[in-house]
């Protein structure tokens, strides 16, 4: 069977970094075009997702490998992926969900392209009748095909994360400590303040008041109204946070986010670039730029998926990312109806 190693140590985009994903084959010899397409991956992605990716394509090729009748990944067609599907849904692993098998299929159909763009294969993948996989392309080289599409009904009932499962779910987030504290601000944002993942990545420095504000407003004990400029639908909005979750940002920003940037500060240095630091409160260690909500949501999934291998939590006592926000809701209802507050469900509306 192929498998994955991690390496103690990688040169990636002029950062050191650990545990990136390598994939060999059942003989033993790297997997060169995986290896290849993961560190494409590596210039736009967290290392945690680049190794979900990574995942996913390791059980691709033992699929195919079980499938001794298929030669190569250039025979697979449409009834090929349907049936791969199903498998995947039917091994009764622990998140053998609809919405789980959809991800590794949108993973390999990231993949495809990327082997048709590169030369590597013909006619497996694309929008015309002559490829055997046939897809939609989207804005910004996104991809739409009916076995990747994530149902909003998934198989699963979902419901809004407890507090303790979330706290657990931190112990597992990235072991650097400046990489940890940005993973449970930002989680402390979603379950607190009701931010989406888009939200909370694109949320700006300029957007937090100034520290006397801050100080002023714990010692009244008062929310602080900041507005959002980045949401869902494009629509400023203005919300109530809590000062101390403010303050340990810019605590945040001040240690920490200025560490990073002093890093790549010296990168660009060393390379004779200029440097624009991003406005953007969290930033990735591996571009500079703003996390991606993608990698911020993926590294959530990863964290909850260790905390359910160690026997922390079960299958079904889930944490996600958007979960932070139902966890939010739920506890935003529970407050307005203890204080008797009428039509509780339109005012949740309103502040979410």
């Amino acid at each position: 069977m192929a498998y994955i190693r991690y390496t103690q140590q990688a040169h990636l985009n002029g950062v050191v970094t650990k545990e990136f994903p390598v994939l060999f084959n059942r003989t033993g010899d790297i997997n060169r075009l995986v290896l290849n397409y993961l560190l494409e991956c590596a210039k736009v992605s967290a290392i945690s997702s680049v190794g979900t990716y990574a995942r996913h394509l390791l059980d691709l090729y033992n699929q195919l490998e079980e499938d001794s009748g298929l030669v190569d990944i250039e025979t697979i067609d449409e009834g090929y992926l349907a049936a791969y599907k199903a498998s995947l849904i039917d091994r009764g692993q622990y998140q053998n969900t609809d919405n789980y098998a959809a991800n590794i299929i949108f993973t390999i159909l990231r993949f495809f392209k990327w082997l048709e763009d590169n030369g590597i294969v013909r006619n497996l993948i694309g929008e015309t009748e002559n490829h055997r996989i046939r897809i939609k392309l989207l804005d910004k080289g996104n991809i739409k095909h009916p076995l990747a599409k994530v149902d909003n009904k998934d198989r699963r009932k979902k419901i809004a994360p407890r507090r303790d499962w979330i706290d657990l779910v931190k112990k597992y987030g990235p072991k650097t400590p400046n990489l940890n504290l940005r993973f449970e601000l930002m989680i402390d944002w979603g379950m607190t303040a009701g931010l989406r993942a888009l939200e909370g990545c694109f949320l700006a420095i300029s957007q937090l008041p100034s520290r006397e504000t801050v100080e002023k407003a714990i010692v009244d004990e008062k929310n602080i109204f900041m507005s959002l400029n980045v949401t869902k639908g494009s629509k400023e909005k203005s919300i109530p946070v809590s000062p101390l979750l403010i303050k340990k940002t810019l605590d945040y920003i001040d240690i920490e986010r200025k560490s990073t940037v002093a890093k790549f500060k010296n990168i660009a240095k060393k390379n004779h670039v200029p440097y624009v630091e991003s406005e953007y409160i969290f930033i990735s260690d591996k571009t500079g730029r703003a996390l991606l909500p993608r990698s911020f949501s993926n590294s959530i999934r990863n964290a909850f998926l260790a905390a359910v291998d160690a026997g922390e939590l079960t299958e079904d006592e889930r944490v996600w990312c958007h979960g932070l926000r139902h966890y939010f809701v739920v506890v935003l209802l529970k407050k307005l109806d203890e204080k008797k507050v009428p039509r509780p469900e339109a005012i949740t509306r309103q502040a979410s």
